[in-house]
């Protein structure tokens, strides 16, 4: 996976008007019997460039605010996939049922 998207502040305060490019990657490999399992290595905001900036307004104020975010990390996942939830009851299904004595 690949994903870029820029982030355009305009408008605001002086200091707040800003630009910047996120940039998240990541690539797997499938492994194990019938390719149930994957290991996966995502990188977030590969550019290191993440801001968080908001605009408050109220009755009589206008407030342009930036607060520290999570810039850049790295994530290693594992995921396992089960497929076989209907065969279960695809057996179950044919059978006879059978009576029990009391």
């Amino acid at each position: 996976m690949n994903e870029v998207t820029n982030q355009l502040y305009s408008g605001l305060a002086d200091g707040f008007d800003q630009s910047f490019w996120l940039w998240n990657v990541s690539a797997g490999k499938k492994m194990l019997k019938n390719r149930r399992g994957e290991i996966k290595m995502s990188v977030f905001d590969l550019l290191k460039q993440n801001q968080s900036i908001a605009r408050n307004i109220g009755e009589t104020y206008i407030e342009d605010v930036q607060t520290q975010v999570l810039q850049q990390y790295f994530m290693l996942t594992f995921t396992y996939t089960l497929r076989n939830f209907g065969q279960a009851a695809k057996r179950n299904a044919g059978e006879t049922p059978t009576l029990q004595r009391r």
